[in-house]
C-alpha cells in the first residue's frame, strides 16, 4: 500500500491487479484497484481498453469489503491473476 494524505486523512492506495479469462470464444481481462474509499474497475476483451467504473465508499474499510468480494468473484469464476501486457 501506497500512503498519502487526502483532506488530511491519510488513505491507501493499492496497486492495479490485473486477471485475464480466456476460455472457448471468451478472451476477457479484468482490472481493479483502490484509492482511499474508491473501488475501480476495468474490464473488456483483451486488447481493447474496455470500460471503467468507479464505486465509492462511506469509508475505506467498506471499500476493501468490496474489492476483496469482487476479486474473489472474479477468481470464483475462472479469471487468474497475470502480468498487465
Amino acid at each position: 500500500f501506497l500512503p498519502f494524505l487526502t483532506g488530511g486523512i491519510a488513505m491507501a492506495a493499492t496497486p492495479k491487479r490485473y486477471f485475464e479469462f480466456v476460455d472457448g470464444t471468451s478472451n476477457k481481462f479484468w482490472e481493479i484497484w483502490m484509492d482511499g474509499t474508491d473501488v475501480t474497475t476495468q474490464w473488456g476483451k483483451i486488447g481493447t481498453d474496455g470500460q471503467t467504473k468507479t464505486k465509492s465508499f462511506a469509508d475505506e474499510e467498506k471499500a476493501k469489503k468490496e474489492y476483496d468480494k469482487l476479486v474473489k468473484e472474479k477468481t470464483g469464476k475462472g479469471y487468474t491473476e497475470k502480468k498487465r501486457p
